[in-house]
């Protein structure tokens, strides 16, 4: 189904919201893009980016894989932190400044305009919905939503899904990527527009300068072994990271997965279905919030995703008060651990076929 839509005319729950919110800025006097704390962050990540990189090649041999690793991890950092507000406009009020942000996307092996479309296009407006959020479509390798078909070996996927993610980043990069370039769709649904000549040329161009960077010269200083070796072992750390964290979010037991009538239409208003399918983690880890971004904050991400992450501790009690009075609440688990256990919970339960989901506590949730 393409032509998936929230009723028009609809958002009181949003605009409630959106007022509580614009008040905050208003008394606070902050804007709501990146500030001083953003921008030392990211001078600190993109040090950790370079210099891990660059110690790939000062070390020892037998400290390489080491840094490959270390770069793996720094390389989320990167996306999580830097790319994720650049792509959403809320790095800066520059809006130079955030295209170039959203650019370290293609340094890190993808593509900006494609993450534009699949992320801040289909995600963040139809989350969690079959066919049209291409974050919960694995191909069929394994079930994250009970309205996928179940096969046969989902039946394990609640053990072997944690070795696949090892593999995200680089099926992602080699895989989809391509997949989506050449279909212009993602998921069932097209392209917001068709690519222009200089995205065409930026995604050529990007991939090139990626494998020269990570294939091409290491091979040519260290040897092809032990590039090949070292950079699968980078996106391993990558991937596992970005899998992880994303599926935190929305592929959890707290989380829903609605889907459209047969019109097409869904039920709950946008800001309303952004609550019933995203869910916070661990909001209280000042660590875990300084490294992924705020993405532990995902509700108030889905909610105000132009708002800068390093506002969101503030804005977290303001939105969950202001959503619970009008009868709606924003999930959250306590821990990482909790959420990790929510999201093998979940996994466990989609692994049983859809006559055994019937009537069990988790298919009363995420039906």
């Amino acid at each position: 189904m393409t032509n998936i839509h929230f009723q028009s005319g609809k958002r009181p729950v949003y605009q409630e919201l959106s007022a509580a919110v614009n008040q905050h800025f208003r008394d606070s006097g902050q804007k709501k893009s990146g500030n001083h704390t953003l921008f030392r962050k990211a001078l600190i990540i993109g040090l950790l980016y370079v210099g891990t990189y660059l110690a790939v090649y000062a070390l020892p041999e037998g400290w390489q894989l080491l840094a490959w690793a270390l770069h793996g991890i720094a390389t989320a950092l990167v996306g999580f932190n830097i790319m994720h507000d650049g792509a959403h406009e809320s790095f800066s009020r520059s809006r130079r400044l955030n295209r170039l942000m959203a650019l370290t996307f293609n340094l890190i092996g993808s593509n900006r305009y494609y993450w534009a479309q699949k992320h801040n296009r289909n995600h963040h407006a139809f989350t969690n919905v079959d066919e049209a959020d291409e974050d919960i479509d694995a191909l069929g390798l394994f079930r994250m939503s009970p309205h996928q078909k179940h096969r046969f070996f989902h039946r394990y996927q609640h053990f072997y899904v944690w070795g696949l993610y090892l593999i995200t980043s680089l099926f992602w990069f080699f895989a989809l990527d391509f997949k989506a370039y050449h279909s212009q769709k993602i998921a069932h649904r097209k392209y917001s527009h068709r690519m222009r000549l200089a995205d065409h040329v930026e995604f050529w161009a990007s991939k090139a300068v990626y494998l020269i960077i990570y294939l091409l010269l290491p091979a040519t200083v260290l040897g092809g072994e032990a590039a090949l070796t070292g950079f699968l072992i980078m996106h391993a750390f990558l991937g596992f990271l970005f899998a992880v964290v994303f599926q935190l979010a929305h592929v959890v037991d707290k989380a829903e997965f609605p889907r459209p009538d047969e019109h097409g239409t869904m039920e709950d208003e946008w800001a309303v279905h952004q609550m019933r399918t995203t869910v916070d983690f661990a909001t209280d880890n000042r660590f875990l919030t300084w490294a992924l971004g705020g993405l532990n904050f995902q509700a108030e991400h889905h909610l105000f995703p132009r708002i800068s992450h390093v506002h969101y501790p503030d804005l977290h009690p303001l939105v969950s008060a202001r959503a619970e009075a009008m009868g709606y609440q924003i999930r959250s688990y306590p821990t990482l651990w909790a959420a990790i256990r929510g999201h093998y919970r979940h996994m466990r339960a989609m692994a049983r076929p859809e006559e055994e989901l019937i009537g069990s506590p988790n298919d009363q949730q995420t039906c």
